[in-house]
Protein backbone atom coordinates (compact mmCIF):
# COMPACT_ATOMS: atom_id res chain seq x y z
CA UNK A 1 0.00 0.00 0.00
CA UNK A 2 1.01 3.42 -1.05
CA UNK A 3 2.22 6.19 1.53
CA UNK A 4 -0.22 8.29 -0.01
CA UNK A 5 -2.94 5.78 -0.86
CA UNK A 6 -6.66 7.00 0.03
CA UNK A 7 -7.17 4.52 2.92
CA UNK A 8 -3.55 5.71 4.05
CA UNK A 9 -5.23 9.08 4.04
CA UNK A 10 -8.45 8.23 5.70
CA UNK A 11 -6.49 6.14 8.61
CA UNK A 12 -4.13 9.29 9.29
CA UNK A 13 -6.94 11.43 9.95
CA UNK A 14 -8.94 8.90 12.03
CA UNK A 15 -6.32 8.86 14.39
CA UNK A 16 -6.28 12.04 14.77
CA UNK A 17 -7.38 12.98 18.68
CA UNK A 18 -9.69 14.99 18.23
CA UNK A 19 -11.43 12.85 15.54
CA UNK A 20 -10.99 9.85 17.63
CA UNK A 21 -12.92 11.82 20.41
CA UNK A 22 -15.14 13.30 18.48
CA UNK A 23 -16.09 9.26 17.17
CA UNK A 24 -16.89 8.16 20.66
CA UNK A 25 -18.91 10.86 21.33
CA UNK A 26 -20.95 10.06 18.31
CA UNK A 27 -21.21 6.46 19.13
CA UNK A 28 -22.43 6.82 22.78
CA UNK A 29 -24.82 9.46 21.79
CA UNK A 30 -26.46 6.88 19.12
CA UNK A 31 -26.41 3.94 21.44
CA UNK A 32 -27.96 5.40 23.72
CA UNK A 33 -30.48 7.57 21.81
CA UNK A 34 -31.57 4.05 20.26
CA UNK A 35 -31.63 2.10 23.26
CA UNK A 36 -33.73 4.80 25.35
CA UNK A 37 -36.10 4.88 22.13
CA UNK A 38 -35.86 1.05 22.11
CA UNK A 39 -36.78 0.96 26.37
CA UNK A 40 -39.65 4.01 26.23
CA UNK A 41 -38.36 7.13 28.28
CA UNK A 42 -41.33 7.38 30.62
CA UNK A 43 -40.56 3.63 31.53
CA UNK A 44 -36.99 4.41 32.43
CA UNK A 45 -38.28 7.86 34.14
CA UNK A 46 -40.71 5.54 36.49
CA UNK A 47 -37.78 2.79 37.19
CA UNK A 48 -35.93 6.15 38.66
CA UNK A 49 -38.50 7.35 40.45
CA UNK A 50 -38.54 3.82 42.72
CA UNK A 51 -35.21 4.99 44.17
CA UNK A 52 -34.78 3.87 47.91
CA UNK A 53 -32.16 7.06 49.23
CA UNK A 54 -30.94 5.13 51.92
CA UNK A 55 -30.15 2.24 49.58
CA UNK A 56 -27.72 5.07 47.53
CA UNK A 57 -26.23 5.78 51.01
CA UNK A 58 -25.19 2.56 51.02
CA UNK A 59 -24.07 2.57 47.23
CA UNK A 60 -21.79 5.56 48.32
CA UNK A 61 -20.15 3.59 51.57
CA UNK A 62 -19.36 0.59 49.37
CA UNK A 63 -18.09 2.61 46.93
CA UNK A 64 -15.51 4.58 48.50
CA UNK A 65 -14.47 1.26 50.59
CA UNK A 66 -13.43 -0.08 47.42
CA UNK A 67 -11.38 2.96 46.51
CA UNK A 68 -9.96 2.76 49.71
CA UNK A 69 -8.87 -0.82 49.50
CA UNK A 70 -7.49 0.30 46.38
CA UNK A 71 -5.24 3.09 47.53
CA UNK A 72 -3.89 0.22 50.26
CA UNK A 73 -3.62 -2.46 47.33
CA UNK A 74 -1.29 0.04 45.34
CA UNK A 75 0.78 1.21 48.21
CA UNK A 76 1.51 -2.70 48.92
CA UNK A 77 2.60 -2.40 45.01
CA UNK A 78 4.70 0.59 44.84
CA UNK A 79 7.05 -0.82 48.33
CA UNK A 80 7.33 -3.85 46.19
CA UNK A 81 9.20 -1.24 43.53
CA UNK A 82 11.12 0.33 46.22
CA UNK A 83 9.07 3.29 46.48
CA UNK A 84 7.11 4.70 49.71
CA UNK A 85 4.32 7.69 49.65
CA UNK A 86 1.52 7.90 52.08
CA UNK A 87 -1.98 6.25 52.23
CA UNK A 88 -3.72 9.72 52.01
CA UNK A 89 -1.90 10.56 49.29
CA UNK A 90 -2.86 7.78 47.27
CA UNK A 91 -5.98 7.76 48.27
CA UNK A 92 -6.27 11.65 46.64
CA UNK A 93 -4.09 10.08 43.67
CA UNK A 94 -7.03 7.43 43.15
CA UNK A 95 -9.85 9.86 43.25
CA UNK A 96 -8.78 12.64 41.10
CA UNK A 97 -8.13 9.67 38.48
CA UNK A 98 -11.52 8.90 38.82
CA UNK A 99 -12.53 12.18 37.93
CA UNK A 100 -10.67 12.98 34.75
CA UNK A 101 -11.67 9.41 33.83
CA UNK A 102 -15.17 10.82 32.95
CA UNK A 103 -13.64 12.98 30.23
CA UNK A 104 -11.11 9.86 28.33
CA UNK A 105 -12.22 6.41 27.53
CA UNK A 106 -11.31 3.49 29.79
CA UNK A 107 -9.67 4.24 33.02
CA UNK A 108 -6.71 6.36 30.30
CA UNK A 109 -7.06 9.56 31.96
CA UNK A 110 -7.25 8.08 35.65
CA UNK A 111 -4.14 5.91 35.14
CA UNK A 112 -2.43 9.24 33.15
CA UNK A 113 -2.89 11.66 36.28
CA UNK A 114 -1.95 8.79 38.28
CA UNK A 115 1.39 7.98 36.58
CA UNK A 116 2.14 12.00 36.10
CA UNK A 117 1.75 12.85 40.19
CA UNK A 118 3.18 9.47 40.76
CA UNK A 119 6.35 10.38 38.53
CA UNK A 120 6.22 13.84 39.64
CA UNK A 121 6.47 13.17 43.84
CA UNK A 122 8.63 9.55 43.59
CA UNK A 123 10.81 10.91 40.25
CA UNK A 124 11.05 7.51 39.23
CA UNK A 125 7.79 7.47 36.78
CA UNK A 126 8.78 4.11 34.85
CA UNK A 127 8.28 2.55 38.39
CA UNK A 128 5.22 4.06 39.20
CA UNK A 129 3.60 2.90 35.39
CA UNK A 130 4.82 -0.30 36.66
CA UNK A 131 3.07 -0.40 39.51
CA UNK A 132 -0.45 0.82 37.63
CA UNK A 133 0.07 -1.85 35.06
CA UNK A 134 0.09 -5.04 37.28
CA UNK A 135 -2.60 -3.76 39.79
CA UNK A 136 -4.85 -3.57 36.39
CA UNK A 137 -3.55 -6.96 35.55
CA UNK A 138 -3.86 -8.17 39.22
CA UNK A 139 -7.40 -6.70 39.59
CA UNK A 140 -8.69 -7.97 36.33
CA UNK A 141 -7.28 -11.16 37.24
CA UNK A 142 -9.49 -11.40 40.20
CA UNK A 143 -12.49 -10.31 38.79
CA UNK A 144 -12.16 -12.64 35.56
CA UNK A 145 -11.31 -15.70 38.30
CA UNK A 146 -14.92 -14.40 39.79
CA UNK A 147 -16.18 -14.87 36.63
CA UNK A 148 -14.80 -18.32 36.37
CA UNK A 149 -15.84 -19.53 39.45
CA UNK A 150 -19.57 -18.71 38.92
CA UNK A 151 -19.82 -20.46 35.62
CA UNK A 152 -17.92 -23.47 37.24
CA UNK A 153 -20.58 -23.44 39.78
CA UNK A 154 -23.62 -23.36 37.62
CA UNK A 155 -21.49 -25.86 34.60
CA UNK A 156 -23.49 -25.41 31.57
CA UNK A 157 -21.34 -25.17 28.51
CA UNK A 158 -23.85 -25.21 25.73
CA UNK A 159 -25.10 -21.81 26.63
CA UNK A 160 -22.22 -20.41 28.65
CA UNK A 161 -19.45 -21.68 25.71
CA UNK A 162 -19.24 -17.54 24.48
CA UNK A 163 -18.19 -16.98 28.22
CA UNK A 164 -16.17 -19.36 29.18
CA UNK A 165 -13.94 -18.27 25.77
CA UNK A 166 -13.84 -14.84 26.47
CA UNK A 167 -13.23 -14.92 30.70
CA UNK A 168 -10.75 -18.31 30.17
CA UNK A 169 -9.01 -16.32 27.28
CA UNK A 170 -8.65 -13.21 29.09
CA UNK A 171 -7.49 -15.05 32.38
CA UNK A 172 -4.99 -17.01 29.95
CA UNK A 173 -3.32 -13.79 29.00
CA UNK A 174 -3.34 -11.73 32.15
CA UNK A 175 -1.60 -15.53 33.86
CA UNK A 176 1.15 -15.34 31.11
CA UNK A 177 1.69 -12.05 31.50
CA UNK A 178 2.56 -12.71 35.45
CA UNK A 179 4.70 -15.74 34.56
CA UNK A 180 6.79 -14.49 31.54
CA UNK A 181 7.41 -11.08 33.43
CA UNK A 182 8.90 -12.95 36.48
CA UNK A 183 11.30 -14.66 34.11
CA UNK A 184 14.90 -13.41 34.75
CA UNK A 185 15.69 -15.37 31.50
CA UNK A 186 13.01 -12.38 30.03
CA UNK A 187 13.84 -10.00 31.86
CA UNK A 188 17.67 -10.23 30.48
CA UNK A 189 16.51 -10.41 27.06
CA UNK A 190 14.13 -7.37 26.71
CA UNK A 191 17.06 -5.19 28.05
CA UNK A 192 19.37 -6.22 25.41
CA UNK A 193 16.41 -5.53 22.72
CA UNK A 194 16.22 -2.13 23.93
CA UNK A 195 19.63 -1.91 24.52
CA UNK A 196 19.90 -2.44 20.39
CA UNK A 197 18.38 1.20 19.65
CA UNK A 198 20.58 4.02 19.35
CA UNK A 199 17.81 6.38 21.19
CA UNK A 200 17.14 3.76 23.83
CA UNK A 201 19.61 5.86 26.53
CA UNK A 202 17.74 8.91 25.47
CA UNK A 203 14.79 7.59 26.40
CA UNK A 204 15.88 5.46 28.92
CA UNK A 205 14.22 2.13 27.70
CA UNK A 206 16.77 0.06 29.90
CA UNK A 207 15.23 2.01 32.73
CA UNK A 208 11.38 0.95 31.44
CA UNK A 209 12.32 -2.97 30.35
CA UNK A 210 14.13 -3.53 34.19
CA UNK A 211 11.04 -1.72 36.02
CA UNK A 212 8.41 -3.62 34.09
CA UNK A 213 9.86 -6.99 35.32
CA UNK A 214 7.32 -8.18 38.23
CA UNK A 215 8.96 -7.71 41.31
CA UNK A 216 5.74 -9.28 43.76
CA UNK A 217 8.63 -12.19 44.95
CA UNK A 218 6.93 -12.93 48.47
CA UNK A 219 4.07 -15.13 48.16
CA UNK A 220 2.45 -13.87 51.12
CA UNK A 221 2.90 -10.22 49.41
CA UNK A 222 1.48 -11.58 46.07
CA UNK A 223 -1.76 -13.44 48.26
CA UNK A 224 -2.51 -10.21 50.09
CA UNK A 225 -2.63 -8.21 46.62
CA UNK A 226 -4.57 -10.67 45.52
CA UNK A 227 -7.15 -10.56 48.72
CA UNK A 228 -7.55 -6.94 48.34
CA UNK A 229 -8.25 -7.43 44.44
CA UNK A 230 -10.79 -9.93 45.28
CA UNK A 231 -12.62 -8.13 47.96
CA UNK A 232 -12.65 -4.79 45.68
CA UNK A 233 -14.32 -6.86 43.11
CA UNK A 234 -16.82 -8.13 45.85
CA UNK A 235 -17.51 -4.60 47.27
CA UNK A 236 -18.08 -3.23 43.04
CA UNK A 237 -20.69 -6.20 42.45
CA UNK A 238 -21.95 -6.29 45.52
CA UNK A 239 -22.68 -1.86 44.55
CA UNK A 240 -24.23 -3.20 41.50
CA UNK A 241 -26.79 -5.29 43.75
CA UNK A 242 -27.53 -2.47 45.78
CA UNK A 243 -28.14 -0.29 43.08
CA UNK A 244 -30.47 -3.22 41.82
CA UNK A 245 -32.60 -3.64 45.10
CA UNK A 246 -32.79 0.45 45.11
CA UNK A 247 -34.54 0.73 42.13
CA UNK A 248 -36.17 -2.63 43.14
CA UNK A 249 -35.14 -4.71 40.15
CA UNK A 250 -35.15 -8.61 40.82
CA UNK A 251 -31.21 -9.00 40.16
CA UNK A 252 -29.14 -11.66 42.02
CA UNK A 253 -26.18 -11.12 43.39
CA UNK A 254 -24.86 -14.29 42.00
CA UNK A 255 -26.36 -13.06 38.41
CA UNK A 256 -24.08 -10.14 38.82
CA UNK A 257 -20.88 -12.16 39.72
CA UNK A 258 -20.31 -13.02 36.02
CA UNK A 259 -21.95 -10.03 35.02
CA UNK A 260 -19.77 -7.23 36.25
CA UNK A 261 -17.04 -8.72 35.29
CA UNK A 262 -18.33 -9.08 31.33
CA UNK A 263 -19.52 -5.64 31.57
CA UNK A 264 -16.41 -3.96 32.91
CA UNK A 265 -14.31 -6.03 30.01
CA UNK A 266 -16.51 -4.64 27.43
CA UNK A 267 -15.91 -0.71 28.88
CA UNK A 268 -12.24 -1.13 28.61
CA UNK A 269 -12.82 -1.28 24.35
CA UNK A 270 -12.41 2.14 23.11
CA UNK A 271 -15.33 2.87 21.21
CA UNK A 272 -17.31 5.12 23.17
CA UNK A 273 -17.04 8.00 25.39
CA UNK A 274 -16.61 6.67 28.98
CA UNK A 275 -18.07 3.66 28.10
CA UNK A 276 -22.20 5.38 27.48
CA UNK A 277 -23.83 3.32 25.44
CA UNK A 278 -21.42 0.21 25.25
CA UNK A 279 -22.75 0.01 29.24
CA UNK A 280 -26.31 0.41 28.60
CA UNK A 281 -25.76 -1.98 25.26
CA UNK A 282 -24.35 -4.80 28.11
CA UNK A 283 -27.20 -4.48 30.52
CA UNK A 284 -29.92 -4.67 27.75
CA UNK A 285 -28.29 -7.99 26.65
CA UNK A 286 -28.88 -9.79 29.99
CA UNK A 287 -31.81 -7.97 30.84
CA UNK A 288 -33.50 -11.28 29.62
CA UNK A 289 -32.21 -13.31 31.70
CA UNK A 290 -32.47 -11.53 34.83
CA UNK A 291 -36.13 -11.26 34.29
CA UNK A 292 -36.83 -7.29 33.32
CA UNK A 293 -37.41 -5.07 30.63
CA UNK A 294 -35.07 -3.35 28.76
CA UNK A 295 -36.35 0.13 30.09
CA UNK A 296 -35.45 -1.61 33.43
CA UNK A 297 -32.19 -2.50 32.36
CA UNK A 298 -30.89 0.99 30.58
CA UNK A 299 -32.42 2.73 34.05
CA UNK A 300 -30.34 0.32 35.90
CA UNK A 301 -27.13 1.61 33.80
CA UNK A 302 -27.59 5.07 33.78
CA UNK A 303 -28.22 4.75 37.74
CA UNK A 304 -24.52 2.81 37.96
CA UNK A 305 -23.17 6.08 35.61
CA UNK A 306 -24.90 8.78 37.58
CA UNK A 307 -23.75 7.15 40.81
CA UNK A 308 -20.58 6.39 39.82
CA UNK A 309 -19.95 10.21 38.22
CA UNK A 310 -21.28 11.85 41.53
CA UNK A 311 -18.68 9.59 43.51
CA UNK A 312 -16.16 11.16 41.22
CA UNK A 313 -16.68 14.87 41.46
CA UNK A 314 -15.01 14.31 45.13
CA UNK A 315 -11.54 13.86 43.42
CA UNK A 316 -12.61 17.62 41.21
CA UNK A 317 -12.24 18.96 44.61
CA UNK A 318 -9.59 17.33 45.28
CA UNK A 319 -7.73 18.35 42.27
CA UNK A 320 -9.27 21.96 42.61
CA UNK A 321 -7.94 22.56 45.54
CA UNK A 322 -4.10 20.80 44.99
CA UNK A 323 -4.01 23.08 41.94
CA UNK A 324 -4.84 26.10 43.67
CA UNK A 325 -1.95 25.30 46.55
CA UNK A 326 0.63 24.33 43.92
CA UNK A 327 0.02 27.96 42.13
CA UNK A 328 -0.02 29.75 45.47
CA UNK A 329 2.93 27.81 45.87
CA UNK A 330 4.19 28.68 43.05
CA UNK A 331 3.48 32.73 43.11
CA UNK A 332 5.33 32.44 46.89
CA UNK A 333 8.61 30.98 44.84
Amino acid sequence: MQSDSPLVRVWDFLRKLAVSLALRIVVSVLLLAYLIRLSAFTEIARAFSRINPLMLLAFFFLYYLSLSLQAIRWKILLKAWDLTQAYGVLLRQILIGLFFNNFLPGSIGGDAFRLYSGGRDTGKVESVAATIFYERVLSYGSLVTLGLLVLSSRFDPVRDWVFWLLLGGVFLALTGIITVSTLPAFGRWAENFVARFPFAEKFRLKDWALSFRFKVSHPGVLALVFLISFAVQLLDIFSFWVIGVAIQLPVKFTDLMLFVPLLYLAILLPLSFNGIGIRESVFVIFAASWGITSADAVAFSLTVFALGLAGSLVGGIFYWFDRSARYNKSKVA
